[in-house]
């Protein structure tokens, strides 16, 4: 593991000790939960997007662009003098065997070949982090609330999980196959309901018959923590694809314990459950592909 994630590792750590998992406080004062967006515009996905996103949320950055220094340079706004990076992820494949090494892409062959991924960071800097940015990557339009609003339903409905109204607390239950959510006026907001109901069904996404996620099934041990972990990672990421930020839902105490020892004894448990959970998203928000459409035009 990279000594720049090992870094932010223990920040999360850090926060999670204290009995706040970050993912849930960062948008806390009030800010608009976005993809994070690279120097030309497209989006950055798979775990550099809430890396970046809780980076830039806890720093109180507002821009969702990043740029390498060279990106940086290249538009005319250096990286001010004193700032410090955040790390983004890049997987890459080289080809070993005897036909020789090489990059994946070049196409080594032989019976013996193997090719192996491994994972390399690399520093980036938000906007409000450079000198002189050109306003475009600082002042982004607000999306108007109401298309957001209407686009959010219309991902977390299109999810065929069937859901049972009723009760004080909200579960999947696999047995069933169903999720339980108590009414939406039981809840404060609008987005605690929703921000609830887009946990659960990260949950659901993992029965066998869907994406097979099987870690444990005792409440409180560690296996069972990290699906929770990845519902929260989960929940976290679909919440950037739709503008939903993540909720001060229950947290329970021994979760906390289990996440703060995995991350610890295992830090690369933390890019696991992010893959997880990223596969978790994507899946879900296939059922809406019309819905994904009007998410991006409203955002």
């Amino acid at each position: 593991m990279s000594n720049v994630l090992d870094d932010l590792i223990t920040d999360i750590i850090a926060r999670i000790e204290a009995g706040v998992p970050p993912w849930r406080q960062a948008w806390k004062n009030g800010g608009d939960p976005t993809l994070p967006l690279r120097a030309d515009g497209e989006p950055f996905n798979g775990s550099n997007a809430w890396f970046l996103s809780f980076a830039g949320a806890v720093r109180g950055y507002r821009a969702p662009y990043w740029f390498t220094f060279r990106q940086a340079l290249a538009i005319n706004a250096p990286v001010a003098k004193g700032e410090k990076g955040s790390p983004a992820i890049l997987y890459k494949t080289r080809v070993v065997g005897d036909a020789g090494e090489g990059e994946a892409s070049g196409a080594a062959e032989g019976a013996d070949a193997k090719v192996l991924r491994y994972l390399k960071t690399y520093t980036v800097f938000n906007a409000e982090q450079l000198t002189d940015c050109p306003a475009r990557y600082i002042e982004v339009a607000k999306p108007d609330p109401a298309a957001r609003s209407a686009a959010r339903n219309a991902v977390l409905d299109a999810i065929p999980a069937r859901i049972e109204f009723g009760g004080g607390l909200p579960c999947y239950v696999p047995a069933r196959d169903l999720i339980r959510l108590p009414r939406p006026e039981a809840f404060d907001t609008v987005d605690d309901f929703l921000a609830t109901r887009a946990h659960e069904q990260l949950h659901w996404s993992g029965a066998p018959h869907r994406l097979a996620r099987e870690f444990g099934r005792r409440f409180g041990d560690e296996a069972y923590a990290f699906e929770e972990l990845v519902a929260e990672i989960g929940a976290a990421a679909l919440g950037l694809r739709i503008g939903l930020a993540p909720q001060l839902l229950d947290s329970h105490a021994a979760y906390l314990a289990h996440w703060a020892k995995i991350l610890k004894h295992r830090p690369s448990a933390l890019l696991e459950a992010s893959g997880h959970a990223g596969r978790a998203v994507d899946y879900l928000m296939a059922f809406s592909q019309p819905a994904q459409i009007a998410v991006s035009v409203a955002a």
